[in-house]
């Protein structure tokens, strides 16, 4: 079949650190690849990544990357079935239109979609908008039985892993697929469909930056189920670590077709064993490779002890961080947050001698929240401050789809339905401009935005006061091409995006002669 997959544009705001990363689409690169070695025809369109300095407004809000109209005419017009990605269910608000806009300028084309958000609310999604059939978790497998089975006039109802619309339009949900295990037979990603050098020219990865960069995938899932976490419904609570030499062969490769130096991993928990992460780090030791490698989407603490701190430096290892969320035992226990911060503290001590950057993930708000919890996280971000810590994400609590919290909140009322206003906190609760929607009794709108705020400039009061070096070295990042750790990654990424709007407006206003 003729296949065109979408990644659609994306929200931005300049006080949403968190919406000025401007990375290549992973997941819908393994999705190409698993379709194109299948036998398909695949095409791809970018939105923000074909255009990442363009901006465009809906609905009060404002977009990075092609309009719906640009979308559409960039779908070739013998396209068969389209297929988009939505990680983020806030960005649906903005989805759900274009697939409106691609429904009508394809009428007769399948429409499918895959995504932690599809994943979470699938009969939602098929109600709300035009949409065939969703792809429900690990998508490699099913995307291809489900256009193999289109393809030949195949019945759905036994294809695991997907929702879709019956013959009489009703919304029919199959069972679940097995996660795969042998992750190493599955495809790498299709990076020729997409353009990676645009991305680097942009200079905004997810972590610090360093050089080319690129997105990896080292290992699948989180053995954990931490009941705010969407992690559990989308992977399972199954964690597969691919081949260290695999791994290793594909940074090589990436660094020999697109001249990559940094590799991002956006593992959701990539050190969980030992072992696995000393023979990764020895075989990029054994063949001499002068590469850096980061994990800013955070990881366990378990298992970093000083020998493999200086093997994770020594093997390039610049930056990485960990997610105590909050600060008090009690809460830390209601949410299933297996962690112990005197360990953490402990592992974070032996990466920074070893010469490794850490960052922190904190979150105020839980239903479970109270003061005297908030006070005791307060506490550990000032201990993070001290111990050297190099950046803090600190957000409000949001009901992420389908989580054992967001389950609680709709059995006791707090949540009703899946209103837009809903949707759109999913968003703010990572603005620092806005004010959040609180779920805690305890606190209102505003007096949580107010314990956000206290807690972020808590952290940086201390993380510059105690060394007021940083200062120096963040301004003369800001001139560089590269960022000496996240936060000064972040603060170029807001100048570089506040550049980019003001001359977007300027340039709308200036009328041809």
């Amino acid at each position: 079949m003729n296949v065109c997959l979408i990644e659609p544009s994306k929200f931005v705001s300049l006080t949403n650190p968190v919406s000025t990363i401007s990375m290549p689409p992973l997941g819908l690169s393994y999705i190409a690849a698993a379709l194109r070695e299948a036998g398909h025809q695949v095409s791809v369109v970018d939105g923000p990544g074909s255009a990442p300095r363009q901006y465009f407004e809906f609905r009060g809000m404002r977009l990075r990357g092609l309009t719906n109209e640009k979308i559409v005419q960039k779908i070739p017009p013998e396209t068969q079935a389209i297929g988009l990605g939505c990680m983020f269910t806030s960005h649906w608000i903005y989805v759900r239109e274009l697939i409106g806009d691609i429904r009508r300028r394809f009428p007769a084309a399948f429409i499918l979609m895959g995504g932690e958000h599809v994943t979470g609310f699938p009969e939602f999604s098929l109600d709300r908008a035009p949409l065939d059939a969703v792809v429900m978790g690990e998508g490699e497998e099913t995307v291809v039985e489900l256009l193999d089975a289109i393809g030949s006039r195949r019945p759905l109802s036994g294809i695991a892993g997907v929702a879709y619309r019956d013959a009489d339009s009703q919304v029919q949900v199959n069972p679940r697929r097995e996660r795969i295990r042998d992750i190493d037979s599955i495809a790498p990603p299709a990076w020729d469909l997409f353009d990676i050098e645009k991305y680097n020219e942009v200079n905004q990865p997810h972590g610090a930056s360093q050089g080319k960069f690129m997105p990896m995938l080292a290992t699948r899932g989180c053995p954990f189920s931490c009941t705010f976490c969407t992690s559990p419904n989308m992977w399972t609570t199954r964690w597969i670590a691919r081949d260290p030499r695999r791994v290793v062969d594909e940074m090589v490769l990436y660094r020999d077709c697109y001249g990559v130096t940094d590799f991002q991993f956006e593992d959701l928990t990539a050190i969980v064993r030992k072992s696995w992460i000393r023979n990764f780090c020895d075989e990029i030791i054994a063949r001499g490779l002068k590469i850096t490698f980061q994990l800013p989407s955070g990881t366990r603490s378990e298992g970093i002890d000083f020998e493999i701190a200086q093997k994770l430096k020594a093997a390039g290892c610049h930056e990485f961080a960990f997610a105590p969320e909050s600060g008090d035992p009690r809460v830390l226990k209601a949410i299933k947050k297996k962690v112990d911060l005197d360990e953490l503290f402990k592992s974070a001590r032996f990466a920074m001698q070893a010469g490794i950057r850490v960052g922190c993930f904190f979150i105020i708000g839980f239903p479970e929240d109270d003061c005297k919890s908030v006070l005791r996280t307060y506490a550990c971000i000032v201990k993070c401050g001290l111990a050297g810590f190099t950046n803090v994400n600190l957000n409000a609590y949001s009901p992420q789809p389908n989580t054992e919290s967001f389950r609680k909140l709709k059995e006791t009322g707090v949540i009703t339905e899946l209103t837009d206003e809903y949707l759109m906190s999913l968003f703010t609760f990572q603005d620092f401009g806005a004010c959040k929607t609180s779920y805690n009794p305890r606190f209102s709108n505003w007096e949580l935005s107010a314990l956000v705020w206290l807690g972020v400039f808590l952290f940086y009061g201390v993380y510059f006061v105690s060394r007021p070096y940083r200062i120096v070295y963040l301004f003369k990042d800001l001139f560089s091409s590269s960022s000496e750790n996240k936060t000064n990654k972040m603060a170029k990424s807001l100048l570089k995006d506040t550049y980019s709007l003001i001359r977007t407006k300027i340039l709308k206003r200036v009328k041809p002669v």
